[in-house]
């Protein structure tokens, strides 16, 4: 078994591959539920493998996954189920004997809950939540729980060359009643049909009553082309690996979906995402994915004007720029044709919060926990809100995101950092302790650990820790900034605080009351006429700021 050819993965990112998982979610399942993992250990990183055949039995064995903590007012309970329909759709199994076809039955996850989101009276779990559910072995009560909906749908998949079988079964949790279960026969040239046929039967079981444009928008199809289609499922799997590799594959993808279909909206919003995932994966900063990733939204918008995706994607791209109203207004128009979309919500939030604009944001905050319960960094959000208004004592939210994902550096980053700014050293202490060998070279962990000697007073270890590399990527971001500058201030040099303070705000930090009365790290800061000066100026785009 052990060292059979092909057996052997030899990396985080084989095994994440592996598993179709990201390498923070298997990361969190070795600490979390067991996954086997080796090391070497005589390696200085602790690089690691590990065996198929004995991840394989890991897979028959394991326990369902431990229930998350919830942001009160989301839990299931019976008011929030009852307030209207809604329903979550896990994850489709893939029974094809090929495990390649596990891209399609993901893939018809995410078709599934776009078309029920199209209904604007169904509230549907987003596809970030409803994925984390994948091979769990959890009763459809104990899901509609956790999620707080009535419904749940249930589904496999098996492909055989072109033949394609899916199955679904739709569940009334409240009354642990199966409402229909249902084969849909076809080929692959019939997917588009079994999907839509799907979707109204789901509909017609909750005795829903679409308008006009949600019969009309269920009935359409944006890419017509079988095996363009299929390129973009196969991307949409591809660009979720997080791997420069997996990425350019995923690229590569939609460029042979274009040339198949030419002109194609979703396929140049699926490819501008693709583009940005360099960034989100740490890959690339500079200003290449921004560019290419414009010009896909650009043609979306050329071709849709009144596509959300398009908006989203703008949106995104502006705010990477640091333009943040500019971001605001794109997505405020993606919002406005898709209120339930989790990924708009979600950045439209963080926009309100980093500009000051708590009472904007409270509102989305609430709605997103219902559509994407599972995210954890959905759950800290209330705590930044709190924060940003200066209730400095707002840690409870980032314990509950720490704790539903504890193998994530940068949930553990932010726990720090709310640690951090109530002065709790001996947490910040154990939480800094608690990164993994492997963990501890990623930068969301070296920023921690900048923040965290800082706070503790050894100023020496903390300005050790910053490096051309880390300060490259926090050129790029808002928040890597404003750590930086926090722990600067904190470490008594104001003007290397300073400096990161003004690339913060350039980037779109223009929080102005927790800068100027909140933030404890700048309390020796704030009788200093360059600050004074700079947060002049953010106070004055503070109030301009148009929420």
């Amino acid at each position: 078994m052990g060292d059979a050819p092909g057996n052997r993965l030899e990396s985080w990112k084989e095994i994440a591959a592996y598993l179709n998982r990201g390498v923070r979610t298997v990361r969190r399942w070795e600490t979390a539920e067991g996954l086997p993992v080796h090391r070497h250990v005589h390696r200085t990183l602790g690089s690691v493998y590990a065996y198929k055949a004995e991840i394989d039995m890991w897979r028959l064995t394991r326990p369902a996954h431990p229930a998350p903590r919830v942001a009160a007012g989301v839990h299931g309970d019976s008011a929030s189920a009852e307030a209207g329909p809604s329903i979550a759709v896990l994850p489709f199994t893939n029974l094809s004997i090929d495990p390649e076809n596990a891209y399609f039955a993901d893939g018809l996850t995410e078709e599934v809950i776009a078309d029920l989101s199209k209904v604007r009276s169904l509230r549907v779990i987003s596809r970030t939540s409803s994925m984390i559910l994948k091979d769990t072995k959890k009763d459809a009560k104990t899901i509609a729980r956790e999620f707080g909906v009535r419904y749940v749908l249930q589904g496999s998949v098996r492909r055989a060359g072109r033949q394609l079988r899916i199955s679904a079964q739709l569940i009334d949790a409240s009354r642990d009643a199966h409402l229909w279960a249902e084969n849909f026969d076809g080929t692959f040239e019939d997917v588009f049909a079994m999907q839509e046929r799907l979707a109204r039967v789901i509909v017609a079981a909750l005795e829903l009553r679409l308008t006009d444009d949600e019969q009309r928008r269920l009935t359409e199809h944006s890419i017509r082309d079988l095996h363009a289609y299929e390129c973009y499922l196969r991307a949409r799997h591809e660009a979720w690996r997080w791997r420069r590799d997996a990425i350019d594959h995923a690229i590569q993808l939609l460029h042979n979906g274009l040339a198949i279909v030419g002109d194609n909206v979703r396929l140049y919003a699926a490819l501008g995402h693709a583009h940005l995932q360099y960034r989100e994966a740490g890959i690339d900063f500079s200003e290449r994915p921004l560019n290419e990733a414009e010009a896909c939204a650009h043609k979306v918008l050329a071709l849709d004007p009144r596509s959300a995706a398009g908006f989203r994607l703008r949106g995104w791209i502006q705010y990477s720029r640091g333009g943040i109203q500019d971001a605001v207004r794109s997505l405020k128009g993606a919002k406005e044709i898709d209120p339930n979309d989790a990924d708009t919500l979600l950045l439209l939030c963080n926009c309100y919060l980093i500009s000051g604009k708590v009472s904007a944001a409270r509102p989305l905050i609430g709605h997103l926990l219902t559509l994407d319960p599972l995210t954890p960094l959905t759950h800290c959000l209330p705590g930044f809100a709190d924060v940003s208004e200066g209730n400095l004592d707002a840690v409870e939210p980032y314990r509950e995101m720490f704790e539903m994902d504890p193998g994530n550096p940068m949930a553990r980053l932010f726990y720090l950092w709310i640690l951090a700014l109530n002065r709790r050293q001996g947490a910040v202490a154990t939480v800094l302790e608690g990164f993994s060998a492997t963990e501890r070279e990623t930068v969301p962990a070296r920023v921690a650990q900048f923040l965290a000697h800082a706070i503790l007073g050894q100023r020496d270890d903390a300005l050790a820790t910053v490096t051309p590399d880390i300060e490259a990527v926090a050129n790029a971001s808002e928040v890597f900034a404003r750590f930086l500058a926090e722990g600067y201030a904190a470490a008594g040099v104001p003007a290397r605080a300073l400096h990161w303070l003004a690339i913060a705000v350039d980037r779109g930090f223009i929080n102005y009351p927790f800068l100027a009365r909140y933030d404890p790290c700048f309390e020796t800061l704030r009788a200093d006429p360059r600050f004074e000066q700079l947060l002049e100026a953010v106070r004055q785009r503070w109030l301009r700021f148009e929420a």
